[in-house]
């Protein structure tokens, strides 16, 4: 399974032109951002992290620091999960333009 890092990648988006393949994936975006699930994740990712990073921050003398390294990890994890979420309403918002 291949690790699609931007949406200019994506199978799904292949025949769009490059105008058409930014609408889209902008549509797709801010429906992932409209769902509370999407929130309610991104806020259990980023307290168990930065409480992570706080752990073991704090085993090595340094909470702050690793609350640091937790929130940036964090970051790289939403976007990631972000991602998924954008690319799962791309069928649906493609399909309503094509019949559009």
């Amino acid at each position: 399974m291949p690790i699609h890092w931007s949406y200019k990648s994506l199978p799904e988006l292949a025949a769009l032109s490059d105008a058409e393949r930014k609408d889209v994936w902008k549509k797709a975006n801010w429906q992932a951002y409209e769902q509370w699930q999407t929130w309610l994740a991104t806020a259990i990712v980023f307290a168990l992290m930065v409480f992570l990073g706080r752990w073991l921050g704090s085993t090595f003398g340094h909470d702050f620091i690793g609350m640091i390294a937790g929130g940036v990890l964090a970051s790289a994890i939403v976007d990631r999960i972000m991602f998924r979420i954008a690319r799962s309403h791309l069928k649906r918002i493609i399909a309503r333009t094509d019949e559009g």
